[in-house]
């Protein structure tokens, strides 16, 4: 049989066995993290947070409504489950292509074997890496955005093939629409701008240290265009709104210049045409290929003005679209000094490093992606937040063998090596020093350089080729030890690579039968009464909710606050003046205006106190609570209405230096409780820390999994009742 055909059964049987694994291990429902935002968001095309992934979304709306599974969680999961197989079925032909560089096509059954299966053992090795299967199980952004990366390596590699060949532009145009597309995705297939631009620069240029200085200059400009040009400043400058030097310069000019950008784009398209200018032509179609590709974004405003009940942001305008393509709502930090943070829990770890270069090397470099890189092909110690490398789980067989793989591919050909090079550091160690994440980190972030291990699965590949070269090329003109040689190597490769990295992980990263996060949402959902408002504490107990609400229409009375957003203007605003699902709206006393200007204030812990109304106490039976539960007697107000109330501290929950303040969450949980008046159950996830409850934490009550603010104290800071 021919090469094309067994190359494409090859792949496609790559394809099949990652495809069968991760259906058998795909997610029966919604698990934590981002997953129920991101499903929910899809089913109903809401506006997740910044920077959004428009793209995905439409096509998790469209998986959504196909009756595959029963659940409406599995149909989007599976995603990521088709997109990781094919993301590995790519990264096989990848890996064929890079070999057949420098090697002739297979005639002998040998030869053949040996290839494919070179091929085989690199693409499941990254089919049964840790981190890549864990996302394949789940829907989440990064198995569909790893298909544009493999994608888009695969065509780099297969136009480079056919450069000299008429119609070769057809890659080139192609790959400007996905990387248009991903964009709607994640930002990560962006990158592959520089190995695609190395490989096309090897292709047609002498390398010399004038055409190398050139070729770095224009690779830069290129991609500048495009980030932060076409992604960045193109909406920016629809808005008429310019930044100059700190100051906000407002010009119909500036609306002006993308239109006339993409004017001249189109012109230069008839003009190359015309006058044959091959380059001219096929960068002018790029460009507006990738703003094709980019243009699902147009989703998030058109959505966000549809007022669905996840709108983060608000971005229902230009100006509001840049802010949530900037990630505004996180802010920002300097790459120097790599030690900084707004964030109280990160300043006492950074005595634990000498420097602010022992804290880039130890931490933002080893801990952060070296130590992910070893999870993937040396073993995971555990499960464990922090967790260490163990090399007894995969001997280090297959880091080795990638390692050999790299300098086997610098030995073969230099230049496709450098280009693979290039994109394994930029999606690896740039990647997280661009970062600049934290310590600590409230979860592992090995799902960012998914990139990373895809090239050196590749290297894998080539390197047990390289292997079996060597062990030939050392036997010499024995053809039968060859033979046995070829067959023994890879038959031990299969079983100490992708066989041992599948044995080793496959629990981890089983996620049938996972229900934890469903079961604690129902059951805390479950544990408010009716019309009940929820303050719950960050992503793990609220992005299931929203599943639960959105998706399965689960206790849509009950408005969930979640204490980290209510630090922003944009969702306390949705909180007083929206009402999702026909919920009532959260009681807020501030203006609209005050909420756009609300800030941390400076605080010193006071005595406060929260009146209750006589038919509350009549409902506790307060008038005949003991003295010591804190609540003062019974009174008259001028209506002659009985009333009581409670006192507590509201203590600061932020220190500066020796100033005392208070964040905009805890002024609005005040608030909210103040201005409710009793009227609604007021209640707080059990995940909610004490520093959240504005000193109230013995007025709470478990109910179920949530705790229930009362207005009489309970016996210790647990909020049981015994």
């Amino acid at each position: 049989m021919e090469h094309t055909k067994i190359n494409r059964l090859t792949a496609f049987a790559v394809f099949l066995i990652s495809l069968v694994t991760y259906i058998f291990t795909l997610a029966d429902t919604v698990v934590f993290w981002d997953v129920g935002e991101f499903i929910a968001a899809a089913y109903l095309l809401q506006v997740p947070h910044p920077p959004g992934s428009p793209f995905f979304l439409l096509v998790g709306k469209i998986f959504g409504m196909i009756p595959f599974a029963k659940d409406p969680a599995v149909r989007i999961h599976f995603i990521s489950a088709l997109t990781s197989a094919l993301t590995a079925m790519f990264l096989y032909l990848t890996i064929i292509k890079a070999i057949l560089i420098w090697k002739e096509k297979p005639n002998e059954l040998f030869d053949k074997i040996t290839l494919y299966g070179a091929g085989i053992i690199g693409a499941l090795s990254l089919t049964f890496s840790v981190t890549f299967w864990f996302n394949a199980v789940e829907a989440e952004v990064y198995g569909i955005s790893m298909l544009f990366v493999s994608s888009i390596i695969y065509l780099t590699l297969r136009w480079n093939e056919r450069a000299e060949k008429p119609g070769n532009e057809k890659y080139l145009l192609l790959i400007a629409y996905l990387v248009g597309l991903s964009i709607g995705v994640h930002l990560l297939a962006l990158l592959t701008i520089f190995p695609l631009l190395m490989i096309i620069y090897f292709r047609h240029y002498a390398v010399t240290q004038k055409s190398l200085l050139v070729f770095a200059i224009v690779a830069v400009c290129i991609f500048a265009i495009v980030y932060p040009g076409i992604v960045q400043m193109f909406p920016n400058f629809l808005d008429g709104e310019m930044t100059i030097g700190g100051q906000v310069n407002e010009s119909i000019i500036w609306t002006l210049i993308p239109i006339a950008i993409i004017v001249a784009a189109i012109y230069g398209v008839y003009y190359s045409h015309v006058h044959k200018k091959g380059v001219l032509n096929v960068a002018c179609i790029s460009f507006l290929l990738i703003i094709l590709g980019y243009s699902t974004y147009t989703m998030v405003i058109i959505r966000s003005n549809a007022r669905p009940p996840m709108n983060e942001n608000t971005p229902d305008n230009l100006k509001g679209l840049v802010s949530y393509l900037n990630r505004e709502q996180y802010g920002d930090a300097p790459h120097w000094p790599r030690r900084h943070s707004q964030e109280p829990q990160h300043r006492p770890t950074w005595e634990n490093y000498s420097s602010d270069m022992d804290f880039m090397w130890r931490y933002q470099t080893y801990h952060m992606f070296i130590r992910y890189l070893l999870w993937q092909y040396v073993g995971i110690e555990g499960d464990w937040q922090d967790a260490g490398v163990n090399w007894k789980q995969l001997y280090g067989i297959p880091f080795l063998l990638g390692l050999f793989g790299a300098f086997y591919h610098y030995k073969k050909d230099k230049k496709t090596f450098y280009a693979f090079l290039v994109m394994f550091v930029m999606m690896g160690v740039i990647l997280a020093l661009q970062q600049r994440q934290q310590d600590p980190q409230p979860r592992e972030r090995d799902y960012f350089y998914v990139g990373a291990f895809f090239v050196f699965s590749a290297w894998i590949g080539i390197g047990l080729l390289g292997l079996i070269q060597y062990i030939r090329e050392f036997l010499k003109t024995n053809e039968d030890a060859k033979k046995i040689a070829t067959v023994s190597v890879l038959v031990l490769s299969i079983v100490l690579v992708p066989f041992n990295m599948a044995r080793t992980n496959y629990k981890g990263s089983d996620r049938t039968g996972d229900y934890m996060a469903w079961d604690y949402s129902y059951n805390l959902l479950q544990s408010c009464e009716p019309d009940a408002i929820l303050f719950t504490n960050g992503d793990n107990d609220t992005f299931p909710l929203w599943y639960l609400q959105d998706v399965e229409g689960v206790r849509r009375d009950i408005r969930i606050v979640n204490l980290s957003l209510v630090n922003t203007s944009w969702y306390i605003l949705q909180l007083k003046n929206e009402t999702p699902h026909g919920a009532k709206k959260v009681p807020i006393s501030l203006s609209d205006d005050q909420i756009k200007r609300l800030q941390p204030i400076q605080w010193e812990p006071k005595e406060m106190t929260l009146e209750i109304p006589n038919d509350v106490m009549q409902q506790y039976g307060i008038s005949d609570a003991p003295k010591q539960n804190n609540f003062k007697d019974s009174a008259k107000n001028k209506t002659g209405e009985v009333k009581g109330e409670i006192k507590f501290v509201f203590p600061n929950t932020m220190t500066v230096g020796n100033i005392k303040a208070i964040r905009v969450q805890d002024i609005m949980t005040y608030d909210i409780i103040n201005t409710n008046k009793w009227k609604r159950p007021i209640y707080f996830a059990v995940t909610s820390s004490t520093d959240t409850k504005i000193g109230l934490e013995r007025y709470f009550r478990m109910d179920g999994l949530a705790m229930k603010l009362i207005p009489f104290q309970t016996p210790d800071e647990g909020g049981i009742i015994t």
